[in-house]
């Protein structure tokens, strides 16, 4: 169990459904009605401006704010936050110095004053934040006015770009973007992956004016360029990176672009993907592409005249990518002929294909999922939400989506469907799931979602294998806000990590939400430790599901001592015993 996990314990006065784990209990951390701001004598929070929270494995939740009160303006009313209930610290706020005073006598504002920060909340694993947004001081013009600072957990911090830096891959364009934008993943170096317009040097028209670039506090690098040769051609094939679903997996990345080249790409073949994992340092490798045969299935193809569609979170932090596409050839339309898959360093491997049986399911087979509510943990577990079809193609009537987890080995765990009864509520189903169920995955396999419910209603839904499907929140629960609950936000699908994680939901099961009470105008910031009990895999001290280097650096920090939570053997002193038993469990749990 983690060392950081204290948990202040609020009863569940309203819960219906039983909490199965001990730590399963939520925390306010920060509310509207609360007396103070943190760290600002005299202000008051301000309704409904609460930005969604994330939180890392610690515990530790970063969230953006508005403030009111005796000396506040437009000019220094937002601030980001970060820290636990004992420990708030405000890392960034409107109208104060940038993070560490870096350009000198910089401030968070427009030359209006007003609407500094920007509302992205980006995290890594290491806890390491995002702040960006509009920037004010001595010189500033249009073109410079705008720049994104890494703040490290210890509260180190650096820039890493500012509008008008210099493109990283050479001929002097200078880079127009530099704040961060929703989605944006950062992983655990603090390196972040953005699209940017070039302007100036080279620049032709609009033939080589755009750019993928990593950031990094310790330098930016050139990632892709419109107009460069694309990966793995040679005939004066060019590519175009698209501007979205930019994905990390460490310092390795995955996007998708556009072929150009007039005799020999066409509108059926010219939509690909590529990806630096498995390919030779500082390249890419292209490895689907529309109308070139899908390696999974024998006289299959990437049916043109399509684009793949992605999930948000796209890559795993051992380069798997997770895909889903449609094909053409040996299927048949509408039944057999969509897949979610798996290509790792150049193997493919079928998830789900349309057509498969669902479990629990008698009538009705599975037609495809939400690619925005499709993650892959760390470990190998799928959680999706999914549509129903009938066998023959055809929609079904009623009933149609549901919420189900694919485990490493293949098995298919169906959670909830739609006309289901809701566990733990009496007289209460899950209505439509399709498209707002805001999945998050852990990598120790807490699976959380957000269900509408009938009669007309909400509940936060959890579930891992120790614990089962449970109710966790829900309409009307009055443990937040001592009023009526009727708003709860799930950070979902745009809360990921650049090293295969949620930032909502951390790898070890610590999930931070926003809920509230509009009635009253309440609202609050919540967090909850849904990790299993550390006891099912020792040694796995961050509960993040593997045994790796995190965990030899917890148990080398407590070389010599006594410390129990750390004493795999029991013998009372942390030694070479402990090692050995930590690296004969090393790898997944």
């Amino acid at each position: 169990m983690s060392l950081a996990r204290v948990p202040f314990i609020i009863t569940l006065a309203c819960c219906s459904a039983a909490l199965a784990s001990p730590q399963a209990v939520w925390e306010n951390l920060i509310s509207t009605t609360n007396a103070s701001v943190p760290g600002v004598k005299g202000a008051v929070w301000v309704p409904n401006q609460y930005n969604n929270p994330t939180i890392d494995a610690t515990g530790r939740v970063v969230f953006r704010g508005q403030i009111g009160g005796a000396g506040i303006t437009t000019a220094n009313s937002k601030l980001y936050m970060a820290g636990t209930p004992s420990n708030w610290v405000i890392i960034a706020r409107d109208g104060s110095p940038v993070p560490g005073g870096i350009p000198s006598g910089y401030v968070f504002n427009t030359s209006a004053g007003i609407n500094g920060l920007g509302s992205s909340n980006n995290i890594s694993t290491a806890g390491a934040v995002l702040i960006g947004g509009t920037i004010n001081g001595p010189g500033v013009t249009t073109a410079t006015d705008t720049a994104t600072f890494v703040v490290n957990a210890d509260g180190t911090s650096a820039l890493i770009i500012r509008e008008s830096d210099l493109y990283p891959g050479g001929g002097g364009s200078t880079m127009s973007t530099a704040s961060p934008s929703s989605g944006q993943q950062t992983n655990a170096l603090g390196e972040s992956i953005i699209s940017t317009t070039l302007l100036g040097g080279d620049v032709s028209g609009t033939t080589n004016n755009a750019a993928i670039v990593m950031l990094a506090p310790t330098g930016n690098r050139a990632i892709s360029r419109k107009g460069s040769i694309a990966p793995g051609f040679d005939d004066g094939t060019t590519f175009t990176p698209d501007t979205f679903g930019l994905h990390l997996s460490g310092s390795d990345v995955e996007f998708g672009g556009t072929l150009v080249n007039a005799a020999t790409v066409t509108t059926a073949n010219d939509k690909c993907r590529v990806t630096s994992v498995g390919a030779p340092a500082g390249q890419l490798r292209m490895y689907c592409r529309e109308g070139s045969a899908f390696p999974g299935i024998a006289k299959t193809f990437y049916k043109s005249a399509s684009t793949f569609n992605n999930p948000s979170r796209t890559m795993t932090n051992n380069g798997k990518i997770l895909m889903q596409a449609t094909l053409s050839g040996a299927v048949t339309l509408a039944v057999d002929d969509n897949v979610l898959f798996v290509e790792d360093h150049g193997t493919t491997s079928v998830l789900l294909r349309r057509g498969q049986a669902i479990p629990g399911v008698s009538d009705g087979v599975y037609n495809t999922n939400n690619t925005s509510h499709a993650f892959l943990n760390n470990n190998g577990m799928l959680a999706f939400q999914g549509i129903l079809q009938n066998a023959d193609g055809t929609a079904m009537a009623a009933n149609n989506t549901f919420i189900a987890v694919r485990k490493a080995d293949g098995t298919i765990v169906n959670l909830a469907r739609q006309g289901d009864a809701v566990p733990g509520l009496t007289g209460v189903t899950y209505a439509t799931l399709n498209g707002n169920s805001s999945i998050c995955l852990s990598d120790n396999g807490v699976v959380v979602f957000d269900a509408n419910c009938d009669p007309a209603s909400r509940a936060i839904m959890a579930w891992d294998e120790t614990n089962g499907l449970r109710v966790i929140a829900k309409t009307g629960d009055t443990n937040f806000t001592g009023t009526e609950l009727n708003q709860m936000t799930l950070i979902g699908s745009t809360g990921n990590n650049g090293s295969g994680g949620g930032t909502g939901l951390a790898s070890n099961g610590w999930l931070v939400m926003r809920v509230g009470d509009s009635v009253s105008s309440i609202n609050t910031i919540a967090r909850i430790d849904l990790g299993p009990p550390a006891a099912t895999c020792p040694g796995d001290y961050n509960d993040d599901g593997v045994i790796d280097g995190a965990d030899i650096t917890v148990l080398l920090n407590a070389w010599g001592s006594a410390d129990a939570t750390v004493d795999l053997n029991n013998d009372g002193i942390i030694d070479a015993s402990d090692i050995a038993l930590l690296l004969n469990g090393w790898g997944a749990c």
